[in-house]
């Protein structure tokens, strides 16, 4: 989830980019979105962080993201989903600590 006040989509890109090497990512539905919102690029949705009070929003960073990686899905594992956080924190600091 990349922040509407401050798109970054080439953040939400590694993000997605390291996460879909470890589990499926999640596909737009019926409208082409997620959970009600379009799709701003495969896989992600943006919202107004601080706006709504969303975590991503307190700090005003100028990176940020919500990851959801469901471990009751029927198409990954639990131990994917862990796999998943884990890749997309590594992916953000590699991002900070190259392009960013």
């Amino acid at each position: 989830m990349d922040d509407t006040a401050k798109l970054q989509p080439k953040f939400q890109q590694a993000m997605i980019a390291a996460v879909q090497q470890v589990t499926h990512i999640a596909p737009a539905d019926e409208t082409g979105g997620i959970i009600g919102s379009p799709l701003v690029a495969p896989g992600v949705i943006a919202y107004d962080m601080q706006g709504l009070g969303l975590c991503a929003g307190i700090t005003g960073a100028r990176y940020t993201t919500t990851t959801e990686v469901y471990p009751d899905s029927p198409s990954a594992t639990p131990e994917q989903c862990i796999a998943a956080q884990v890749a997309a924190v590594c992916a953000g600091l590699s991002f900070l600590g190259g392009a960013g």
